[in-house]
């Protein structure tokens, strides 16, 4: 078997950010004896997630899982930012408040706060109950997030528009919502804000699709941008695995001469390496296996 790795993949720019910027926060938060926490999945990793756990970083999904415990602690805002009044509310805790947003997301967040500011109806190409959409949404009161072109539909307004992207979303998703947001003599401003780290994953994966013959995406279950390259993967034709880690990969794979291997932008580079190495155990064991019906048909 060859294995043959995305020229992207893994952790992009702003994962690797929060990241660090959660693991100093931690060492921080222990040097100094206080309580650390942070506010949701830094990013949509069980590996990460679990390694700052090991650090003393508690995940809770709002300030009120924390009753009485702010106070002089560490919070840690993840890489998928917040809305304002969630960080009003820590600070009235008493947290101490440290910001991994994204770079890329918290320009969106402002974009929001100033279409809205100006009267624009701000709306969210992305996925509802996300929490980079949630957290844009609440720089912008009264913004709507849409999933699809037909939800798009429903927009019905005269206010003028203001179309925003989550960060990981597909270009053709976002083409899709944004014609079907257009309506003679309703104003829209094509804000955008589609990651330049999620088109290269895509790209790339475009590229490997034409070059083997199965693809294994590795990455949290939970991650919109892992799951969008595993969908790409598969209607591109190749037989294609979303898989968390190592461990959920099949044993069927080991026949397949030729396997493209894939990332996340929050899966860590242990995940990958750990992907690849499984991928090579299993084709040996495969070739071990027809040298061995071989040998016993002779």
């Amino acid at each position: 078997m060859t294995v043959t790795r995305a020229r992207t993949l893994g952790f992009c720019p702003g994962v690797r950010r929060a990241v660090e910027t959660a693991e100093r926060a931690a060492a921080a938060a222990s040097a100094s004896g206080s309580s650390g926490f942070v506010l949701g999945q830094i990013v949509h990793n069980p590996r990460v997630s679990a390694r700052l756990s090991g650090l003393g970083m508690e995940t809770i999904a709002d300030p009120d899982d924390a009753p009485g415990r702010l106070a002089g602690a560490t919070v840690v805002i993840r890489s998928h930012g917040a809305a304002p009044e969630v960080f009003e509310r820590l600070r009235a805790a008493g947290a101490e408040v440290v910001d991994a947003t994204c770079p890329r997301v918290a320009a969106n967040q402002k974009a929001a706060a100033s279409y809205a500011s100006r009267g624009y109806l701000v709306v969210i190409a992305g996925d509802a109950g996300h929490g980079e959409t949630l957290g844009v949404a609440g720089h912008a009161p009264g913004a709507v997030i849409v999933s699809s072109a037909a939800e798009a539909t429903a927009v019905a307004t005269s206010r003028p528009l203001a179309l925003i992207a989550q960060t990981t979303i597909s270009e053709t998703e976002y083409e899709a919502v944004r014609e079907a947001l257009r309506i003679p003599g309703r104003e829209l401003v094509d804000v955008g804000g589609v990651c330049a780290a999620s088109r290269e994953r895509r790209s790339a994966i475009e590229e490997l699709a034409g070059e083997v013959d199965a693809i294994v995406v590795v990455g949290g279950k939970n991650s919109a941008n892992t799951r969008r390259l595993a969908e790409l993967a598969a209607t591109l034709g190749v037989p294609t695995w979303h898989v968390e880690n190592a461990a959920e990969i099949p044993d069927e794979l080991g026949r397949y001469e030729r396997v493209g291997l894939s990332a996340g932008a929050s899966t860590p580079d242990e995940d990958i390496d750990e992907a690849e190495a499984r991928l090579l155990e299993l084709s040996q064991a495969a070739s071990d296996d027809a040298a061995s019906d071989a040998a016993s048909r002779a």
